[in-house]
């Protein structure tokens, strides 16, 4: 079923230069998977260099804009994706059946417009994290049709799986919950360190907040996903065709 639908992988991608190569090479080796764009959201490291040593295609922000942006512009560069895998860049143990995992239950029914993938067997603290919220997971499947008739959330940031999971539940699409065995992520404290680390955990909190929040406010915006609206004149898109 796969090999007859579209398959378009999304990494959005921040300073994510030293954890992105394994991520890559899982999806690049990945045989059902058409495109793979990067999103490199203004990052200060090598981000975009790193990506680019591999067979896929690179999008650059020259400012961070966010997760929401990222995947927006994304699914606006990649317009005619059938099924859209968003994978983050910081992913620990991925391989190509955590791909199948999300994908598959698209691509078999038309009754299924998103799944969420749910760690287990992982690392405690992200495993842990997952039971008590699922759906901040950002390993995700969605049907093209649907993900692009959704109102523009490129104001989200990191509350994007908020919204998503809230309008797929408010306007009846279908979700499907998806274990994937053994995967885990690395921490922002890992990243950054104890201090800074807090500081971008408790931001990526806020953000989370602020859509909940919010959510109906964004909802009377009439954009869509995909518009006829110009791309921003600070972005720059870069290079590396498949």
């Amino acid at each position: 079923m796969l090999e007859q639908q579209r398959v378009t992988v999304i990494v959005p991608a921040y300073n994510e230069a030293p954890r992105i190569s394994p991520v890559l090479k899982v999806i690049t080796s990945t045989s059902f998977v058409d495109d793979v764009l990067v999103i490199d959201d203004g990052s200060g490291d090598d981000t975009s260099r790193v990506a680019s040593s591999f067979s896929v295609e690179v999008m650059r922000h020259s400012r961070n804009r966010g997760k929401g942006a990222a995947l927006v512009d994304a699914i606006r560069k990649k317009s005619d994706g059938d099924i859209y895998l968003f994978i983050d860049a910081d992913l620990i143990e991925l391989n190509e059946k955590h791909l199948l995992s999300l994908a598959e239950p698209i691509a078999l029914t038309s009754l299924v417009d998103m799944t969420i993938g749910v760690f287990k067997g992982g690392r405690g603290s992200s495993d842990l994290a997952q039971r008590i919220c699922p759906i901040l997971n950002g390993q995700r499947a969605v049907r093209g049709g649907w993900i692009k008739d959704c109102p523009d959330f490129s104001w989200s940031r990191f509350g994007v799986e908020v919204f998503l999971t809230r309008y797929a539940s408010d306007f009846g699409a279908r979700i499907e919950m998806v274990p994937l065995w053994g995967i885990s992520h690395f921490h922002k404290e890992e990243k950054y360190g104890p201090f800074l680390g807090v500081y971008h955990r408790f931001k990526m909190y806020f953000e989370v907040l602020y859509a909940y929040l919010f959510y109906e406010n964004k909802m009377k915006m009439k954009e869509k996903v995909i518009s006829q609206k110009p791309a921003e004149e600070d972005e720059v898109c870069a290079q590396v065709r498949r």
